[in-house]
């Protein structure tokens, strides 16, 4: 009697491995099913946020930015960042400088988004409009990735053209008085390139004579002055001779990822193309995250850096724009399958964990006999 219950026990020991198998296989399958209804409830959350985009907004070179804007006089600020192709430290950068003071308007030097799809356009505007929320206009300077002019994106539904540019955010070549200064938002057309210098000459000849300061706003710094330029400005020793003609206080560039001033002939040069990724080739001086913030008095301007070290990481901004890019257009108005999904994985959850308990008890409810029958046998 009692070897046969011996015996017992060691098939009991032999079988432990492949139960405790089972047992992590239904808990881990349950907790996994749970998580992902959890993640298909907080898509479904980005999907329903990114359906709605305000109609009106102060987000571009249109007329109804230019009546929001509020004259107070001198001092005044407005903030400079280029390259922000939708990123998260884009985000934070501006973000803190709202936190940080007052300003009357933010011009983005071109970049703002990674490439020119229609999905990513809308996200820039879903993206400002709903969480940024900035309190004043936002003007744009169009950069080569915001803008579409051959065939970089395959399905042309989603292609970004100049026309389709236009029709978001107004026209490419801008300009705008404000406290008795002038600026002036250039943007190359990669069909007509040396367009942006008829704009600029035309516009200054008529609105940049007597004015305290000039601001020009383009996308591509011109080469051979020291400026870090990975495309060349068409045209630039025209563009030169308009600087030195109307005495331009300041140039504001973009396109490269960093920060970089200097000067030509009394005209400030500056690059701030710091809300992009950082390149690893860049050197290290200018090779930061940031935003600029240009203060305006009646005699001096002053330029403050609001930096970010080190990259922003956002799970929840990061899975919004994966969302709203990548997840709604293969959605489109069938949300069923968001909710679909969330009972689905939800009831796989349950189930699984349901079972990893039953087995648990059924295993006590085993031990509790066989300690009872092992107890008799003695």
């Amino acid at each position: 009697m009692k070897m046969e219950t011996s015996t017992y026990r060691n098939d009991g020991k032999g079988s432990a491995a492949p139960r405790r198998r089972r047992d992590i296989f239904y808990l881990f399958s349950g907790l996994l099913s749970i998580l992902l209804s959890i993640l298909f409830f907080i898509i479904i959350g980005f999907y329903k946020d990114g359906q709605s985009i305000p109609s009106e907004h102060l987000i571009g070179n249109k007329a109804s930015s230019l009546k929001a804007l509020k004259e107070k006089g001198f001092p005044f600020s407005f903030l400079v960042i280029g390259d922000t192709q939708n990123s998260n430290r884009a985000t934070s950068l501006i973000e803190r400088a709202l936190k940080e003071g007052d300003s009357s308007f933010m011009i983005i030097l071109g970049d703002f988004v990674s490439y020119p799809d229609i999905r990513q356009h809308l996200f820039f505007l879903k993206k400002m409009t709903g969480e940024i929320k900035p309190p004043f206009p936002v003007f744009l300077v169009p950069g080569n990735h915001d803008i579409d002019y051959g065939s970089k994106i395959k399905q042309s539904e989603r292609r970004v053209t100049p026309e389709i540019y236009e029709s978001l955010y107004g026209p490419k070549n801008f300009d705008f008085i404000f406290n008795d200064c002038l600026f002036i938002i250039c943007g190359i057309d990669a069909r007509n390139q040396a367009n942006y210098l008829n704009y600029l000459r035309d516009t200054l000849s008529k609105k940049g004579v007597g004015k305290k300061n000039i601001f020009i706003f383009m996308h591509h710094p011109p080469r051979g002055v020291g400026i870090p330029a990975s495309f060349s400005l068409p045209n630039q020793e025209d563009f030169f001779s308009l600087l030195e003609g109307y005495k331009i206080t300041t140039c504001f560039f973009g396109d490269y990822h960093g920060y970089w001033r200097g000067q030509r002939k009394g005209t400030n040069l500056i690059v701030s193309g710091g809300g992009g990724k950082i390149k690893s080739w860049q050197p290290q001086w200018g090779r930061f995250h940031h935003i600029l913030r240009i203060t305006v008095d009646e005699n001096t301007i002053s330029e403050g850096i609001i930096v970010i070290p080190g990259e922003v990481i956002s799970l929840s901004g990061t899975l919004r724009k994966w969302t709203f890019i990548h997840f709604s257009p293969f959605i489109k108005d069938r949300g069923w399958i968001l909710y679909f999904g969330v009972i689905l994985f939800l009831s796989w959850g349950i189930y699984f964990v349901v079972c990893f308990v039953s087995f648990l008890k059924k295993r006590k409810g085993d031990e509790d006999k066989n300690f009872k029958d092992d107890k008799g046998g003695r």
